[in-house]
């Protein structure tokens, strides 16, 4: 599920949470379990406004004595709530649907919850992410026969997609497993080499792939030889 058609506007000042080890790419859709006493008034401070709040991932390889600051990369994705369902318990899920991509210019505010001033960024597109996607469409769909991580319902799903810029995100956020590579995809702003990165770990995937598939033929092979 996506919605390609809708445009929002970002809130200059934009309230965050701050995650190790998750990126939230436009468009992408992210569950997730509202529990800290900090993001439980974050929720509910922007349902009763823009309904709005932003994915950052944290730094991981800072000082010791640094970790409590959580430490935020330079660019984030805001994102809109889709679904909140609030427990007995006081926590929530939530559905938040990325949007899109900010900078993360300063930290305005850290308490009771973190808010960033933000800077929209737009994707550079020029003639050659076309060629690029075609030659996705068909590293995915080797993938999928190679036994890989790409199903019949994934393709289904992405190769409808008329927008170039959402088939290549929507493919990295599904695909893209080590999370400094998926921030790396994430604060690309030219589209052609963001895909050519995507290209680029697909063919690397297949290579391993077909790589296994046939030492396993060989080990058959050599193994039918002595019965």
């Amino acid at each position: 599920m996506y919605m390609s058609s809708e445009s929002f506007d970002i809130p200059n000042e934009l309230p965050v949470m701050t995650l190790r080890g998750v990126v939230l790419f436009p468009k992408a859709m992210m569950p997730l379990r509202i529990f800290e006493e900090r993001y439980r008034q974050m929720l509910d401070d922007v349902l009763n406004t823009t309904r709005m709040f932003g994915i950052v991932c944290e730094r991981e390889n800072v000082a010791e004595n640094e970790v409590h600051l959580e430490h935020p990369y330079s660019v984030a994705t805001a994102g809109l709530i889709r679904v909140s369902k609030k427990h007995d318990d006081g926590t929530s899920f939530v559905l938040l649907q990325g949007i899109k991509r900010v900078k993360v210019c300063d930290i305005s505010q850290e308490l009771p919850y973190r808010i960033i001033k933000t800077e929209e960024i737009d994707s550079i597109r020029d003639d050659s992410s076309r060629q690029i996607r075609r030659e996705i469409e068909q590293a995915l769909e080797q993938n999928k026969l190679l036994g890989g991580d790409v199903t019949d319902e994934m393709l289904e799903f992405l190769n409808p997609m008329e927008d170039d810029d959402t088939f290549v995100d929507l493919a990295a956020f599904t695909l893209c497993k080590h999370v400094l590579r998926k921030q790396s995809l994430l604060e690309v702003q030219e589209l052609s080499k963001r895909a050519n990165m995507l290209l680029t770990d697909l063919h690397r995937e297949n290579d391993r792939l077909a790589t296994i598939k046939q030492m396993t033929r060989q080990s058959e092979e050599e193994g039918s030889e002595f019965n």
